[in-house]
């Protein structure tokens, strides 16, 4: 069993201001039609970069670095082993190992992992500022472009898709003859 807490995913300024509560309305919950994880509400957010005048405050924004963390870890891993003798000599020994038995999703975590960012922020732009709300665009407008969402497991985020952490559930059998 491994179990990991979520790791601090704004390893640089990210040039906003939070206005409001960051999960509120979060579920966390994987959704293909948004292409993955809502992780931060975007509403929470705006930029003072991008013009808008009813976001006011310093143009480096009033968060700080590791504020917030992305999503946990936890993987149950399953292993049987049994040898059969065949005569005094020969064994036949059984092995079957199962990856991720429950078969949960394992996002992404770490710096870069989550989108959140402004228009000077150094990695991300993804806060289109709604100049209405004078907030950064909901996952349902059209402007929206990806502010706080989770789209990669961890073992491709970690440049290993298919293997490894973070997949999904995976079984090998092995039959070995031994003489």
């Amino acid at each position: 069993m491994n179990f990991h807490t979520g790791q601090p995913c704004d390893e640089v300024l990210s040039y906003l201001n939070q206005v409001g509560e960051p999960f509120a309305a979060i579920d966390h919950r994987f959704s293909a039609a948004n292409g993955g994880t809502l992780w931060v509400n975007p509403a929470a957010f705006c930029d003072p970069n991008a013009g808008d005048p009813g976001c006011t405050g310093s143009t480096y924004g009033n968060l700080f670095r590791n504020k917030f963390y992305g999503p946990g870890f936890a993987s149950v891993e399953l292993s049987v082993f049994k040898s059969f003798p065949v005569t005094e000599r020969i064994k036949i020994p059984l092995q079957a190992d199962i990856f991720n038995h429950f078969n949960r999703i394992k996002l992404a975590s770490g710096p870069g992992s989550v989108a959140v960012g402004g228009v000077n922020s150094p990695n991300y732009d993804t806060c289109a500022e709604d100049f209405s709300t004078h907030r950064c665009a909901a996952p349902t407008a059209k402007s929206y472009n990806g502010f706080g969402l989770i789209s990669d497991t961890i073992g491709d985020f970690s440049g290993a898709p298919g293997l490894g952490p973070g997949e999904q559930f995976n079984m090998h059998l092995a039959i070995k003859v031994i003489f």
